[in-house]
């Protein structure tokens, strides 16, 4: 791996708070009725997972291909191939980009990868130009 980069959005979890204490009291209050404990636990379950997943994005750029996940792994995941990238652009702030498909946290810049197919796809990153220097040591061509 040549470069890993986690960013994490923490507001998330602030503004999930009061929905998963809501949960929490009617998962408290099933049990104690003892009716519909199943349902109450299997729905806060899959929503504290899905919090988890979005609150963070992992970035990995090896030889071959660049992976980007959510923080689990197993709901967001896109890989790029190296081989399948036309061009590359870094743009300033977290709000400058664009993409058929877009991971965007808050951060400092992010990355535009424009694929041969026609398809972009773009991402966050708090280290725009260390990005940048190790996607040029790859092979991959700067763009617009």
């Amino acid at each position: 791996m040549l470069y890993e980069e986690t960013l994490y959005s923490r507001w998330i979890i602030v503004l999930l708070v009061p929905p998963l204490v809501a949960m929490a009291t009617g998962l408290y209050l099933s049990v104690s009725h003892g009716e519909g404990v199943e349902i109450m636990a299997i729905a806060m379950g899959l929503t504290v997972a899905v919090v988890l997943e979005v609150m963070a994005i992992r970035i990995r750029i090896y030889e071959d291909r660049i992976l980007i996940t959510g923080y689990l792994g197993f709901m967001i995941r896109k890989t790029v191939r190296l081989g399948e990238i036309e061009w590359f652009a870094v743009r300033e702030g977290w709000m400058r980009c664009y993409g058929t498909i877009h991971f965007t946290l808050p951060a400092r810049g992010c990355v535009v990868l424009r694929q041969k197919k026609g398809r972009t796809v773009s991402f966050t990153t708090n280290n725009p130009d260390e990005v940048a220097r190790v996607l040029v040591s790859l092979g991959v061509p700067r763009g617009a």
